[in-house]
């Protein structure tokens, strides 16, 4: 197969879990997670093999050959016998124009791609700790139950009562804390610079841009380039300032997926609003489970 682009024709192989491309300047062969980069003038000859593939020798002496890894020669498979002929004259054609060197063990260029990460998402995260969260929750209410003063029937409804009312408010305290503890950590050590909002993050329809989390592509100081982090603080006003253009935010270096719009009136009216609410469930559910202490 070929693939012709700006640059000129670049031909492919691919079988048996190996990938081959040229592009007249160099070969590419691409096995698992691993990448050989063989310049040209690495190579000294290519032939076809009795088994329909490619045989492509590497200059030098083959002894040099154990640092990359490919042997004193590459051995490619060919998916029929059209294909190999054809990466085979664009090979031969280039090496025919091409003074090889001494040694091309050593112009042998080797990439190890690292295994993907596999980190779970913001709610998938969220319902991990809730399932952790309630099993020793659970158990300590019914341990409470068992040498609660009241009897029986009076300490279940109460204790299941305290322990809904406390998921209720609990939660939504706790991320509270959450988001003002990484303010804190950002006012800190925070580092400013400017960013890009690519995007946001809506929780509820009312109350205009309160609820509205921007989310904001930028460069830290030391180059790594950070995607789609969505801001601590909300957006104040009804402005599309949420959705696009720049923006200025701070971001935490030890932790970048960490970063923030400036805080806004806006924001700390939501967070009280949040946190009067909440504490009222509560309330509620310390109110029921104080009567089951036994004492």
């Amino acid at each position: 197969m070929s693939n012709t682009g700006a640059s000129g024709t670049e031909t492919m192989l691919s079988a048996g879990g190996t990938t081959a491309r040229f592009n007249g300047v160099r070969l590419q062969v691409v096995r698992g997670r691993t990448t050989w980069t063989l310049p040209v003038r690495a190579l000294r000859s290519a032939e076809a093999t009795p088994a329909g593939g490619l045989r492509i020798r590497i200059s030098g002496p083959p002894g040099h050959a154990a640092g990359h890894g490919l042997g004193a020669a590459v051995e490619l498979r060919a998916p029929n016998a059209r294909s190999a002929q054809a990466f085979l004259a664009h090979l031969t054609d280039a090496l025919a124009a091409t003074e090889p060197v001494a040694d091309g063990h050593t112009l042998v260029r080797v990439e190890q791609r690292q295994p993907p990460r596999r980190e779970l998402g913001p709610r998938a995260r969220v319902v991990v700790r809730i399932a952790c969260v309630l099993p020793p929750y659970a158990l300590l209410l019914f341990l409470l139950g068992l040498v609660s003063p009241l009897d029986a029937g009076t300490a279940a409804a109460t204790l299941v009562a305290g322990g809904v009312l406390g998921l209720a408010g609990g939660i939504t305290l706790w991320r509270v804390a959450r988001r003002v503890h990484s303010l804190w950590l950002l006012r800190r050590r925070g580092v400013g610079v400017v960013g890009e909002v690519t995007g946001y993050v809506r929780i509820w329809d009312k109350g205009g841009h309160l609820w509205v989390f921007s989310r904001m592509s930028f460069t830290t100081v030391d180059g790594q380039r950070m995607r789609d982090v969505p801001s601590v603080v909300t957006v104040w006003g009804f402005a599309d300032r949420a959705y696009a253009g720049p923006v200025d935010l701070v971001y935490d270096p030890e932790h970048p997926g960490r970063a923030s719009r400036p805080l806004t009136v806006g924001f700390a009216f939501r967070t009280l609003l949040l946190a009067a609410v909440a504490a009222l469930p509560t309330a509620g559910s310390v109110a029921c489970v104080l009567p089951n202490l036994p004492f």
